[in-house]
């Protein structure tokens, strides 16, 4: 079989005049951004952001939970900043314990960390309200306009934030690099008049500015027909993998964001509040730069729909935007979190307050690449894979334009043409396939043997010889005629160092040293270099590694995490004992063979307590979960892992509720940390039977097997170890 992509001058001009947007941090370094990419100090890079909801975590380990964000490859934290988690009851403001914005900015600040802050005023995020207190929409008040009333509240929010940030503007030395203004606005509320939906978006940032957030970059939202002004925002883009508000519960029908095409638009975001049916972009797309911040890092239970995402369905979606030209790749959520006891109300989303949905009452966990526990998840390695690949070559990628196969998919359910797009930087003299052979709950045919043609105006090279499985995608590198030794004189990275073309992923590099991962018996390479120095990992090494330090690690386990901590590295595992594999820019790698004092906690359930309804049938059942004192200072984290029969489950300490947790067919975990180590709690099941009424019949949509019952069957304790390297 064999595609062909087809290089050819573009129709409009790339990158030859800069928006008018940028701005310069307290060292001097020149931020800047034209129609393409970010640019920092006149070179293009690209971002990887990640969601983190300051206000949704505990103090105490927003730095660790950080540096294992940054150990996956994020190098921006984004968070929405909650006006009913700040001011619940009006004139009543609280920036104290989880709610503290500048504390979480000054940690942001002192481990070298960049932050988007997410002003709102309106947020989403599955909060009441969409982040609007309860006060200020109970008297009917018009908001989301240029009405005096409410431009007024908002100034006072933003001048409450201004205060808590202040000095955190990367100008003066801090972390935030960039402002978001609203959500989704023009498609999820707002004006439906477009010349009133815009001149509320510019006064807002006049506003924002006013308060003190004066950045380098300001974005908005651009899916749905939202409304970006151009010039004045940059338009940021998103994906999920599937729509756990929507408003059935049947199968979704196949997902097109796992196609390459240009502009990603995914109708479905947002589609449980939307009341627009135009969803055309309200901005000029040849202007502005292909940014995503809102691709799916993971997926949030609703009651109706328990929806599971697959790493495979994560890392395919990446991918697929990335191949399709995006020169940001930002995640939502990237990090689980709990949502903060509210004072007059609970905080989540339901449809009590007028949605469609029904959420925990506490629970944020997203099921994304770290859980609302802190533990590792399986995505986190596989979107760690386009994390280092851009971590070396992304300044490259950025410049290069993106071309599409001559043979496209019929349509998402098309699993039998294999999906691929090219970006190719000319000037530089090398390429990346971007493959994709992953559908969403389909079955992909696997190919081998597969040939793409790559024709440019007086050439072609074969790529040949591509194996992939039903399943899999991969990022494969080719060299074509032109660029230089030194990457067009910017001191990249000599292209000849790559081979001419191999079916080997392309991963990152160290030095002149490249790493490709496969699991290919015998992987293809076209060489030009005979003493190229090239590792090939398999792609279950690849999903462990971490590029830290000058060395490239990889763990024996795909749940533990490499973090550095001031210079120092450090292991987090639920292993005893772990062997890590280090590679250094020459030489043979070094095997170094860690170990934890072990620590064993003992734990018990006992049914105590079965509420009846009034027909006779169970309510819930409640167990008393008593768990063996802790020593201080002996493990650096306990889990609680709990498998039960039920539709959803409320954990209790003290008579107060701790957590939550909508049954998806995962066994549950929470961090007893955050806790303070219980020796006794509560868990309280309520019977699959009898899930929260919903208009669907109280029907329940699952992806995962779920038996249906009213039991706890089993519960323990699983340490996590902190060992240093």
């Amino acid at each position: 079989m064999e595609n062909t992509i087809q290089i050819i001058k573009n129709n409009f001009e790339k990158g030859d005049k800069l928006l008018p947007m940028g701005g310069r941090d307290k060292a001097g370094n020149r931020f800047e951004v034209d129609n393409i990419s970010f640019m920092k100090n006149g070179r293009s890079f690209i971002p990887i952001m990640g969601e983190f909801h300051f206000s949704r975590y505990e103090p105490e380990a927003w730095e660790e939970e950080l540096l294992k964000m940054r150990a996956g490859g994020v190098a921006i934290i984004a968070t929405y900043v909650f006006w009913i988690h700040h001011e619940e009851a009006e004139g009543e403001w609280d920036f104290t314990g989880c709610r503290n914005l500048r504390g979480f900015l000054q940690i942001c600040r002192d481990i070298g960390m960049p932050v988007w802050l997410r002003i709102g005023p309106w947020a989403h995020g599955e909060c009441r309200n969409g982040g609007f207190p309860d006060w200020l929409i109970k008297d009917g008040a018009p908001v989301r306009i240029n009405d005096p009333v409410y431009l007024k509240r908002v100034e006072r929010f933003w001048k409450q934030l201004g205060e808590q940030a202040e000095g955190m503007m990367c100008m003066d030395g801090g972390p935030v690099l960039g402002v978001q203004l609203e959500n989704e606005y023009g498609h999820c509320g707002g004006p439906s008049d477009s010349k009133e939906g815009m001149a509320h978006m510019l006064t807002l940032k006049k506003m924002a500015q006013a308060a003190g957030f004066i950045v380098p970059y300001y974005t908005a939202t651009g899916w749905g027909g939202a409304y970006v002004p151009d010039g004045e925002a940059l338009p940021v883009l998103g994906g999920y993998v599937d729509a756990p508000w929507a408003d059935h519960v049947q199968e979704m029908p196949a997902n097109t964001n796992f196609i390459f095409s240009s502009y990603k638009m995914d109708d479905t975001i947002g589609s449980d509040f939307s009341k627009k049916e135009e969803n055309n972009f309200t901005f000029n797309i040849h202007k502005n730069p292909y940014l995503t911040a809102e691709l799916g890092g993971g997926l949030q239970v609703t009651s109706h729909r328990r929806t599971y995402p697959w790493p495979e369905d994560i890392q395919a979606q990446a991918l697929c935007m990335l191949g399709s030209g995006a020169n940001l790749l930002g995640y939502y959520m990237y990090h689980g979190g709990i949502n903060p006891d509210g004072k007059y109300s609970t905080l989540q989303e339901s449809r009590a307050t007028g949605y469609n949905n029904d959420l925990p009452i506490k629970s944020y966990d997203f099921q994304t690449c770290i859980r609302e526990s802190g533990e590792i998840n399986t995505s986190f390695g596989a979107l760690k894979k386009l994390h280092l690949f851009i971590s070396s070559f992304g300044e490259i990628l950025a410049g290069a334009d993106t071309y599409f196969a001559q043979k496209q998919p019929e349509s998402a359910d098309d699993c039998h043409t294999l999906r691929m797009a090219a970006r190719v930087n000319i000037s530089d003299g090398l390429g990346f396939l971007f493959v994709n052979n992953h559908q969403r709950k389909r079955r992909m045919d696997d190919h081998r043997e597969y040939n793409v043609r790559i024709v440019w105006e007086g050439g072609e090279k074969i790529l040949g010889h591509i194996n992939i499985k039903g399943g899999e995608c991969a990022v494969f590198p080719f060299r074509i005629p032109g660029g230089t030794e030194t990457g067009n004189g910017k001191e990249l990275m000599p292209v000849s160092l790559l081979p001419a073309w191999t079916n080997a992923s392309l991963l990152c590099r160290l030095g002149k040293r490249i790493f490709f991962w496969s699991d290919l018996e015998r992987p293809y390479f076209e060489l030009e270099k005979e003493d190229a120095d090239y590792v090939i990992l398999t792609k279950a090494q690849a999903d462990r590694a971490f590029l830290t330090g000058g060395h490239l690690y990889i763990t024996e386990r795909p749940d533990s995490c490499l973090i550095e901590d001031k210079g120092q590295q450090f292991l987090l595992t639920k292993a005893e004992k772990e062997t890590i594999m280090i590679y250094s820019v020459t030489g043979a790698p070094e095997q170094v063979k860690l170990e934890a004092t072990s620590v064993k906690v003992s734990v018990k359930a006992e049914l105590f307590r079965e509420e009846q309804d009034t027909d006779g049938s169970a309510a819930y059942k409640e167990y008393m979960i008593q768990i063996e004192k802790l020593t201080a200072g002996t493990v650096h984290q306990l889990y609680l892992e709990t498998e039960y029969d039920g539709d959803r489950a409320e954990v209790y300490i003290n008579g107060k509720l701790a957590d939550d947790w909508f049954t998806n067919g995962e066994k549950w975990h929470m961090a007893l940390k955050r806790f303070g180590y219980p020796e006794e709690l509560v868990i309280r099941i309520y019977p699959s039977n009898k899930p929260i009424p919903n208009p669907y019949g109280n029907k329940v949509y699952y992806d995962l097997p779920v038996k249906e019952g009213c039991e706890l069957y089993d519960v323990k304790v699983l340490p996590e170890y902190k060992i240093k390297i």
